[in-house]
């Protein structure tokens, strides 16, 4: 059997690792990769089901290779059926981050859709779509990365906000959320066992907002609402001494009474944090919409006003812990 035919019959929905010359997808072979230097090589296949792949497909739209130094992805550029572009072009592209300038890593899936981001300090995100159910095999990778990250030194933003936290920092075994969040509980668990440094901050559950605005506008938006309101879903900040992770939902404001089977974890350098602002959420009440900055990175986080979340967040963003000494 040829290498090709066997990466035809291989191919599934899984992104799997790169371990030997013969696991490379053909279409990257010609980038020189060093299998004994890289830390970890994974390919992610397209989104096509094995019914419709054929064996003179380019079947893998990323290889992700990450070495002490840089992370680099190879993603391929041809055609949606897997021809060659009409107009000649490079058949992959490269983006090289290095990893001392990884700023956070956002990994998020809802059922087989899941998307991992890389935020650098410098330039554009880099994200990467993959099947849900390889999710494990993505978390190697978002623990590798996070395991680069350097701890803040003294007088940064990132150590303000840890030492802020640190008085009603509690074990992750403390956090409840409540029957429909049981799911974020467990995966803040999922993540204490890989760190056992790691505590929970502060955590809030899910609740109904309402939209800002008086008159006839806002009597329409809160009688829409009344039978598909929007909610804030719940969500958990940790950290340990380097890291700040936000478990929660793909996203945090969504409307409808369905329940949410979505699961994020956003991991950020603490040393990477530049700024925090907390104002009032633009359309809805008692929501912060929070920014957290990291060079060109700006990560947002919704969370309830007066709640611990908030109350963290906006203490170091309003300069109340701005100035941490040794």
């Amino acid at each position: 059997m040829t290498t090709e035919t066997a990466e035809y019959a291989r191919f599934g929905p899984w992104v799997d690792e790169v371990t030997t010359p013969d696991d490379v997808p053909r279409l990257y072979r010609d980038h020189p990769l060093d299998l004994a230097a890289a830390t970890l090589v994974l390919k992610v296949p397209r989104n096509i089901a094995r019914r419709d792949a054929r064996p003179d497909m380019d079947l893998y739209d990323h290889l992700l290779v990450l070495d002490a130094e840089r992370l680099t992805v190879l993603s391929r550029t041809g055609t949606p059926d897997g021809r060659a572009a009409p107009t000649p072009r490079a058949p992959y592209d490269v983006r090289v981050v290095a990893v001392d300038d990884v700023a956070a890593v956002h990994d998020a899936v809802s059922l087989l859709d899941g998307r991992l981001t890389i935020h650098p300090r410098h330039g554009a995100p880099l994200a990467v779509r993959y099947n849900g159910s390889s999710r494990q095999t993505v978390d190697r990778l978002v623990e590798a990365l996070r395991g680069t990250f350097a701890d803040p030194s003294s007088g940064t933003l990132g150590r303000a906000l840890r030492e802020a936290a640190h008085p009603s920092a509690a074990p992750p075994s403390a956090v409840h959320l409540g029957n429909d969040d049981l799911a974020l509980r467990a995966d803040v668990l999922a993540v204490s066992r890989a760190h056992a440094d790691l505590r929970a901050w502060a955590w809030h559950d899910r609740r109904v907002v309402r939209r800002h605005g008086d008159g006839a506008r806002a009597a329409l938006h809160h009688a829409t609402h009344a039978f598909s309101p929007m909610t804030l879903h719940g969500a958990v900040l940790a950290g340990d001494d380097r890291v700040l992770e936000v478990v929660g939902r793909r996203a945090s404001l969504v409307r409808g009474r369905a329940p949410e089977h979505s699961a994020s974890r956003l991991a950020i350098a603490l040393a990477a944090i530049d700024a925090l602002t907390a104002p009032p959420h633009p359309d809805y009440r008692d929501v912060a919409s929070v920014t957290v900055t990291a060079g060109d990175c700006a990560l947002r986080l919704d969370v309830p006003e007066k709640s611990a979340a908030h109350a963290l967040l906006a203490s170091v963003a309003h300069g109340l812990h701005g100035d941490a000494g040794p």
